[in-house]
């Protein structure tokens, strides 16, 4: 594993633990087995960690994703088929769940970061076009992008303290469903 991607996995495990104003760099550099000198190399401000951070886990759930998404897809299927990749990559990557969590709700979270990545373009893209389609409400893509990441979070944060549900794929279809009836007009 290069240096950078060891730096990334102990800043995101230290800032999960221990928050972000609870975690040093310095130790972030120690817990990774390299130097400060090697961590500021790669990111010069604590901000640019947390962005990186930010870009490493959007990247993997982009990946995640996009091969889910078919040709010849309806809207709806096609937003039903991120939501559901998004609930299975919260799930299976609880560290980057709660790292995700905690950067929206930090004082490092900027609206302009988020716009920035690929994944996020490619969700408002689907959303602008169903606005304009007239299959959901007249408000702005950015905020149904919002309320949809806040469906998948409730409903992660619901499977992981209901097991018994977990593998239930018709009540995970009525969540998004939910979820789906809140937007649509």
């Amino acid at each position: 594993m290069d240096k950078r991607t060891k730096l990334i996995i102990t800043a995101k495990r230290l800032f999960s633990e221990h928050g972000f104003y609870g975690t040093a760099t310095a130790r972030i550099a120690r817990e990774a087995g390299v130097s400060n000198g090697i961590l500021f190399h790669y990111f010069p401000t604590k901000d640019l960690l947390i962005k990186a951070m930010f870009f490493d886990v959007k990247d993997r759930l982009f990946d995640y994703s996009v091969g889910q998404v078919y040709k010849g897809a309806t809207l709806k299927e096609s937003i039903y088929t991120l939501w559901l990749a998004a609930v299975e990559f919260n799930l299976e990557n609880a560290n980057d769940f709660e790292f995700i969590r905690q950067f929206e709700t930090s004082p490092f979270y900027r609206t302009e970061t988020e716009l920035e990545h690929r994944y996020v373009q490619l969700c408002l893209e689907l959303i602008d076009k169903g606005i304009e389609e007239g299959q959901f409400k007249q408000i702005p893509a950015m905020l149904i992008f919002k309320s949809i990441s806040a469906q998948v979070e409730t409903t992660v944060r619901f499977l992981k303290m209901n097991n018994m549900v977990l593998d239930d794929v018709e009540f995970t279809h009525r969540l998004f469903e939910m979820a789906w009836d809140s937007l649509a007009k």
